[in-house]
């Protein structure tokens, strides 16, 4: 018994070492998909970008649709579908323009404080319980965006508040995800995604009816290709470790962000906002490791 024990123990491990690596692995799938964003905007509005991006994503998710056939699209809960589909195309908009005019740690940061929203979104829209775990990680979050804000001081940025709304757009995204039922599909998510985006922004990206130019299109493909890869390593490693344990993890794009940031735009990182982005990593982890908020009730 002992040494089934230890095997299990040993095989226990091994899953969440690879779970992590997977995650760990989306953060930096998310990192680069935000220098892509970057990269394209020196040449396309951000609703062009988010247009072409979904196109090229849904391209790279034909072969799945065409194996599974049509009838696979067909969603548990429309409404929950539609409701997160519309939430990360705001998000991405918000994103994607921060991005343009912010330093990409900061943008990639502001977007990932979608954790905090969550036990809020979740309380207000489906009565989702608040224990004071959870309301501990709000307060320990929101005190780490209020440092990178800045607010009434000379080092204010308008533009932050945008980034901000990307998160808390995210996170109504995540909300509507934890009350689609267990049978729907990540890759399904990720279509109706990608097809409700297209639907979004194609009047105005072709509203003048121009390809993008070419030195656009390498980003453009990097963007489709690194954000794929993004959203199936994080949901993989959730499959395969407990994700209360891995989930943080994908707090590493932040760093990568940085890393990026410094070595081609020479970004720096300031002390409010290393100290800002420790608070809300461990708010987040500890919204996390509190468990879905209401998921008892």
């Amino acid at each position: 018994m002992r040494a089934g024990g230890a095997r299990d123990g040993a095989k226990g491990r091994d899953r969440v070492l690879l779970g992590a690596a997977l995650v760990a692995a989306a953060g930096l799938m998310f990192a680069l998909a935000g220098m892509a964003i970057k990269m394209a905007g020196a040449s396309l509005g951000s609703v062009d970008v988010l247009f072409w991006r979904n196109v090229l994503s849904l391209s790279i998710l034909l072969p799945w649709i065409v194996r599974r056939r049509p009838g696979a699209l067909r969603p548990v809960h429309g409404g929950l579908m539609a409701l997160r589909g519309v939430a990360v195309v705001c998000s991405l908009l918000c994103y994607y323009y921060a991005v343009q005019v912010l330093p990409l740690a900061e943008a990639v940061l502001l977007n990932f404080s979608s954790a905090i929203f969550v036990p809020l979104l979740g309380f207000l829209l489906f009565r989702f319980a608040l224990d004071r775990r959870v309301l501990l990680a709000v307060l320990v979050g929101f005190a780490g965006v209020a440092l990178i804000l800045k607010p009434g001081t000379d080092f204010f940025q308008p533009a932050a508040l945008v980034g901000l709304a990307s998160g808390m757009l995210g996170g109504l995204a995540a909300v509507a995800v934890w009350r689609m039922p267990e049978e729907e599909n990540p890759v399904r998510i990720a279509v109706w995604f990608a097809l409700i985006g297209i639907l979004i922004t194609a009047g105005p990206a072709l509203a003048d009816p121009v390809l993008p130019p070419a030195e656009a299109w390498p980003p453009l493909i990097a963007l489709g290709l690194f954000s794929t890869a993004a959203h199936i390593l994080f949901a993989q490693g959730c499959l395969v470790a407990p994700a209360d344990r891995v989930s943080p993890l994908d707090y590493t794009a932040v760093l990568f962000a940085a890393a990026l940031g410094w070595l081609i735009w020479g970004e720096r990182v300031d002390w409010l906002l290393a100290a800002g982005a420790a608070l809300i990593v461990a708010g987040a982890v500890i919204a996390i490791r509190a468990g879905r908020p209401g998921a008892d009730a």
